[in-house]
């Protein structure tokens, strides 16, 4: 026994010297950059063992199998980030996020030299354990990975640095995909060499970790609850309260799902509808990942100290059209590897504002738990990837590129529903970025510094102004009054920060009623059309030059 403490003390006095205690100014100063070093070769290694073993079980069982293997291995992969996720938050409340990436990084190395032999002796229980177990680490490892972000930098670099994590993350996973492809080639399918190198990677991954600045536990008493769904319910439930904060939430895990399922659809594409094999599967989804890691790097630059997840919706569209021209694109090779870079592009633009904000709004003594919680919803959407997969091709029997026309759809609807959350914010960042390009708004009088409810009258009427308005005030609601109904104004009422009401005249009362139910930080327009009267009335005067629109205030009020 005392042999036992004794080992145990020089093991943490070991750890002291070599790497919790990195305090200095050069650790502190890279150590977002040893922390991305060691992530992005675990991701590596992940993606790298998972299409190891689909590449393993295709040559055994032959391309007829494709999709059933396909599918448990999806399967098998995600199911520890849902078991253990909600744990994992818990530990990275709790202890120091630090100590973990470090001793998680090395629990890497043993499982990749497990997986040497269990590729070398081509078993499938051995194969499928070891996945589930290497996928444990990762659930295990994405909480302290992301919150310990604004423990490592500035807060206006945190989204600087997430972008960089991100890009980096979706990096890991091109070279991952791409090193089992390769690695599978010029081997000529021997996998104990391509395991080796996985042992490699894991090496220099723990190395890496090690040389991360210590972070200090921030002590949380929360208990880890075996009723993990319960506990992932409760958390997610804070969030509902907290502005954009669930919205963000459950739009970063609906990404997850489109990026499962095409890393898994993509090497039945390859097989049924450009003819090649499923090794060159692997090189197709390379060229999308390279689109990801450039989207997440330059929506890191865009968010540029605040998370636009306006831009997020923006780019949602962009993906529903895209994936949907991809599934009739067979007839061009060029013609599917444009498109595989702007899927994977709009990707990147979709997923890090929303990562960003849930960093930047989740509250510091919790943010372990709720981005746990993210990562839990994350792959309850991978799940579904196989899933879709097996639904599509297995029992429906429609090809792949039937499948992908159908997720196209999936995410326009999706992002629908989004934007119905999040429509101030995207039609303010669609006026900034794009009409307050082309016009200049000028506000003589404006009453928006003052406390509202805000009551005008329009010229014409007319939403355009409006618009720039919102690109100015991204938190202005808007309720317009028409005196009919116009069926476009469904749509309207859904997706935009604009409510419609209908009268053909309008008394005190109904202004009183209005400003009750309004937002004080309102505007409640009013069109001077015929049959449409209002009293004691602010005016609202719009001039437009060729590009300049004035909107000028006056009136009682």
């Amino acid at each position: 026994m005392n042999d036992s403490k004794e080992i145990f003390t020089k093991g943490q006095t070991f750890l002291q010297k070599v790497g919790f205690p990195k305090n200095d100014g050069f650790y502190k100063k890279h150590g977002v950059h040893f922390l991305n070093i060691a992530q992005f070769l675990g991701v590596i290694n992940d993606n790298a063992f998972k299409f190891l073993i689909v590449f393993l079980f295709i040559a055994l069982r032959g391309v007829e199998h494709s999709s059933e293997i396909l599918f448990w291995v999806g399967v098998v992969y995600v199911l520890p980030f849902l078991l253990f996720s909600s744990a994992a938050g818990v530990l990275a409340d709790h202890f120091s996020k630090q100590k973990m990436i470090v001793i998680l990084k090395a629990v890497e190395i043993l499982v990749m030299i497990s997986g040497v032999f269990a590729l070398g002796f081509k078993s499938a229980w051995a194969c499928y354990t070891l996945l589930f177990l290497l996928s444990m680490q990762s659930a295990i490892f994405g909480p302290p990975k992301y919150s310990i972000i604004p423990e490592l930098v500035l807060p206006k670099k945190i989204p600087k640095a997430n972008g960089l994590v991100t890009s980096f993350t979706y990096l890991g996973i091109i070279f991952g995909t791409t090193l089992a492809t390769v690695l599978t080639q010029i081997t000529n399918r021997n996998y104990v060499l391509t395991g080796l190198v996985t042992v490699l990677i894991a090496i220099v991954g723990f190395i890496s970790s090690l040389c991360i600045p210590y972070t200090e536990p921030k002590q949380s008493h929360k208990k880890i609850n075996p009723l993990f769904v319960y506990e992932i319910y409760q958390t997610l439930k804070t969030t509902v309260g907290q502005r954009y904060l669930f919205t963000s939430i459950i739009g970063a895990s609906f990404f997850l799902f489109v990026g499962a399922y095409f890393q898994l659809n993509i090497v039945p594409y390859a097989i049924e509808s450009l003819g090649y094999s499923e090794i060159i599967g692997g090189y197709l989804f390379l060229i999308t990942a390279i689109g990801i890691a450039l989207g997440a790097y330059i929506a890191g630059k865009l968010c540029k100290g605040r998370p636009e997840i306006g831009l997020s919706c923006a780019a949602g569209l962009l993906l529903s059209l895209v994936v949907f021209l991809f599934s009739v694109s067979a007839f061009s090779l060029t013609f599917v590897i444009i498109l595989l870079v702007l899927i994977g592009f709009a990707g990147g633009l979709f997923v890090v504002p929303f990562d960003v904000f849930i960093q930047t709004y989740a509250p510091e003594v919790n943010r372990g738990k709720i981005i746990a919680a993210s990562n839990f919803l994350s792959f309850v959407g991978v799940l579904f990837a196989p899933f879709a997969l097996y639904l599509f091709s297995g029992i429906l029997h429609l090809p792949a590129s039937a499948g992908f026309a159908i997720v196209g759809g999936i995410i326009a609807v999706y992002m629908l529903f989004i934007i119905s959350k999040l429509g101030s914010t995207f039609i303010s960042y669609i006026s900034r970025k794009v009409l307050l390009k082309f016009y200049h708004l000028k506000l003589e009088n404006a009453p928006f510094e003052q406390k509202g409810p805000y009551l005008v009258s329009f010229d014409k009427p007319s939403l355009f102004p409006l618009l720039l308005i919102l690109g100015q005030y991204e938190d202005l609601k808007i309720f317009f009054i028409k005196p009919k109904f116009n069926p476009v104004d469904l749509i309207l009422n859904k997706l935009f920060p604009v409510k419609f009401f209908y009268a053909k005249s309008i008394d005190q009362d109904t202004l009183d009623e209005l400003k009750e139910i309004s937002h004080e930080h309102a505007l409640i327009c009013i069109p001077k059309v015929e049959g449409l009267t209002i009293p004691n009335e602010t005016h609202l005067a719009i001039t437009k030059a060729q590009r300049e629109i004035t909107l000028s205030f006056s009136g009682a009020g």
